[in-house]
């Protein structure tokens, strides 16, 4: 899931935009299910973690659904959560070399003390960890996107180009034993990325878990005119994971959705009563 420079809050702050959010099983341990959350996008390689920001992982356990139920699943209560957060940076052996350490808060409390940039993963009882600056992996034609826009035709090229080659972002990665999860989490699970304020009354200031939702589905203006006008990036934003009421689904599936599914072959479930909510009732 990517959503690079995802609205002006992000634009302004760019330590907290979250560029990426993956979630896979480990290749290399099985039971283990690997997150990243990639912040910061086209940051410098010399760029560090926000000490004022809390790194968030949210991760809860998920029920499929049968053919004939009204929801493809059900998101369960339970939620386990993996808070990172960053000491200001330290100049040590002279002033080229700068140290940031940073702690990793598991579900139950643990703690888990790391050092940003370090090659080789911290590990502790069912977690490893490694934060630094990578290469971005996402890979977007943005001519292919402005093109499927303005046609609402397929304008993807198999020789397009990538806007994001060459850039940089912090990369946050967490490999987590499954048992850490607790005894409901089964093989599908749900996973949100977010930052927020450290300190203090905590706020969001940016969530993900969605694949260009806000900057390619809900920004172009021409397929709803009503909501034209509605700052979707920010207000989504502030919607609580796993609990967005119909305020919020009602004018995205008014707005932009239907009109992408003629531009590919998925199918969704029937909207319902949302497909003729606009927020001007």
């Amino acid at each position: 899931m990517a959503d690079h420079f995802s609205g002006p809050r992000a634009i302004c702050d760019p330590a907290s935009d979250i560029a990426d959010v993956y979630a896979f099983p480990s290749p290399e341990r099985p039971g283990n299910l690997v997150l990243v959350l990639n912040t910061f996008p086209a940051s410098a390689p010399t760029s560090l973690f926000s000490d004022a920001i809390t790194y968030r992982f949210r991760v809860r356990p998920v029920t499929p659904g049968s053919e004939s139920a009204a929801a493809a699943f059900t998101v369960g209560e339970d939620e386990y959560s993996f808070d990172f957060t960053f000491d200001a940076p330290q100049r040590l052996d002279g002033p080229d070399t700068t140290v940031q350490m940073g702690t990793c808060r598991a579900p139950g409390g643990r703690q888990v003390a790391f050092q940003v940039g370090n090659e080789v993963p911290t590990e502790a009882e069912g977690l490893k960890i490694f934060a630094g600056s990578r290469l971005d992996p996402f890979f977007i034609g943005f001519v292919g996107v402005t093109v499927t826009e303005a046609t609402e035709k397929l304008g993807f090229r198999s020789d397009a180009s990538n806007v994001l080659e060459g850039l940089n972002v912090l990369s946050i990665v967490l490999e987590v034993d499954a048992a850490v999860l607790g005894p409901a989490a089964g093989s599908l699970v749900s996973v949100v990325g977010e930052t927020m304020t450290s300190g203090g009354r905590p706020v969001r200031l940016e969530r993900m878990g969605r694949p260009e939702i806000k900057n390619v589905v809900m920004s172009p203006k021409k397929f709803d005119t009503v909501n034209s006008v509605w700052r979707s990036a920010t207000s989504s934003t502030r919607k609580t994971p796993s609990a967005c009421g119909p305020t919020m689904r009602a004018p995205t599936a008014h707005g932009s959705m239907p009109t992408w599914p003629s531009t590919t072959a998925w199918t969704a479930r029937p909207l319902g009563r949302w497909t003729s909510w606009v927020l001007t009732r």
